[in-house]
């Protein structure tokens, strides 16, 4: 889940360099640029945050209809390994259009929304896996838990805790910095990098559901 916050932070500095000026996993950032634009203040971004943020909503509603009845299952859950390939199939498509093809605004705007849908399919697929402190896409929860838990605020907590939000703080700042570094090169390479991440990350899941699946059918009843 660090390699997929990793990835997460690479694809939204890509996005959010070379694209629209608005984020395709963080919603938080769009929410905003959605109030500011109805402010009045930054109405060129209205449009697309709204798309962005549509996306998310409806890629993260169409996985949760799909897992709705099958219970995930911790460190082996199907559903979570294969819909983080599909996403990465997702991201990696955009790659290549972005590579190979001159986009124009309306397809542009098209790049966001699907690329936002695939995030919201992988934020729901994160939380079916159910690393705590990790939530992928946002870093907010683990920032003010680390503070507020860390020894210099009067109170301990288990040190495994405190890493795992630390690893989430620091894997989306990295992410970010690479996608920023990538953008130099061409937009399409932090999109693919943050695809080739995704896919490693759920091709392992996949291999290690199905040799759970496989040995629990041959387990004695």
């Amino acid at each position: 889940m660090l390699l997929v916050t990793f990835g997460t932070g690479v694809l939204d500095a890509a996005t959010y360099l070379g694209l629209h000026g608005v984020f395709t996993a963080n919603m938080t950032g769009n929410v905003i640029f959605i109030g500011l634009g109805l402010a009045g203040y930054d109405a060129s971004t209205l449009l697309r945050a709204s798309l962005a943020l549509a996306g998310f909503v409806v890629g993260a509603a169409l996985l949760g209809r799909a897992g709705r009845g099958r219970a995930p299952r911790a460190g082996a859950d199907r559903l979570s390994a294969w819909t983080l390939v599909a996403v990465a199939a997702v991201v990696g498509a955009v790659a290549v259009a972005l590579a190979t093809t001159a986009l124009n605004s309306t397809w542009l705007d098209a790049v966001t929304a699907i690329t936002a849908a695939a995030m919201g399919a992988q934020a729901v697929a994160a939380r079916r896996i159910g690393v705590p402190d990790v939530p992928t896409v946002v870093v907010t929860s683990a920032l003010v838990g680390l503070s507020a838990d860390h020894g210099w605020s009067g109170r301990t907590h288990d040190r495994a805790v405190l890493l795992r939000r630390g690893g989430a703080v620091a894997s989306m700042l990295v992410g970010a910095l690479v996608g920023a570094l990538l953008l130099r090169w061409h937009i399409g390479a932090g999109v693919a990098a943050s695809a080739l991440v995704l896919l490693g990350v759920g091709v392992r899941g996949v291999v290690v559901a199905r040799r759970h699946h496989r040995t629990a059918d041959h387990a004695p009843a």
